[in-house]
């Protein structure tokens, strides 16, 4: 079975939809070859597709054609073998969520994040150390993440343009960092842990602002509000 997933890894995206469909009538043995463009979604469709592909019998092999990001990386770690366009990146980061509530509620969402991380970290350490993986907060080129045993096999082409509605202007900078990437084939890297810090706490602003409800009155005491958790 080949397939191509793309976009936000949600159980809304038509290629996590598909992918879910095909596999009903997948052989237990059959070969399974999928590619992966993603800036990754929700933590546990990304678990749930990526232990999906560990309990299948026959060989998985992923190929990341642009950026396998958050919960799209999680999803690589299903797979037999991980190849990587030479120009292509990987991203790991600590999960996150929005809430909003009263200190008790607060500390709630931050000892389920601590849980989650302890599943997320549980996702990399059958090919990496535990103790690497926790300081893994970062992109990645190919090649680091291939030095790192993220990635099995490094390939050679361009990679493609990544698609996504959540994280939409991060797709869009790194659809810009393409076009520079095949100008100039020999860059410096540039993306730094503080950038990427940047990009998760804008995601996060970006998702408060949308789900503010407009022209309704605030309650008086503030409830919980949660969006899962994003990876």
């Amino acid at each position: 079975m080949k397939h191509k997933i793309k976009g936000d890894i949600a159980n809304w995206s038509s290629s996590v939809w598909e992918f879910n469909y095909k596999m009903r009538s997948v052989k237990e043995d059959e070969e399974i070859e999928l590619e992966i463009n993603s800036y990754g979604g929700d933590v546990f469709t990304g678990i749930d597709i990526m232990n999906t592909l560990r309990g299948h019998k026959g060989k998985v092999t992923i190929t990341i054609t642009g950026i396998a990001a958050s919960a799209a990386s999680i999803i690589c770690m299903g797979a037999d073998k991980i190849k990587a366009y030479s120009n292509t990146q990987m991203m790991v980061h600590n999960a996150w969520t929005i809430v909003i509530g009263n200190a008790k509620e607060l500390r709630k969402a931050a000892d389920d994040l601590d849980s989650i991380g302890e599943s997320v970290l549980a996702s990399y350490t059958h090919r990496i150390d535990a103790d690497t993986a926790k300081k893994l907060e970062t992109y990645l080129p190919a090649s680091k993440a291939k030095e790192l045993g993220l990635v099995d096999e490094i390939v050679d082409a361009v990679p493609e343009e990544v698609e996504s509605e959540v994280f939409r202007d991060k797709a869009k900078e790194f659809n810009n960092k393409i076009i520079a990437l095949q100008a100039n084939p020999n860059p410096q890297p540039t993306i730094t842990d503080k950038q990427m810090q940047s990009i998760i706490e804008a995601v996060t602003n970006n998702l408060k602002q949308n789900n503010e409800p407009p022209n309704e009155p605030k309650p008086a005491v503030a409830q919980t509000k949660r969006k899962g958790f994003i990876y």
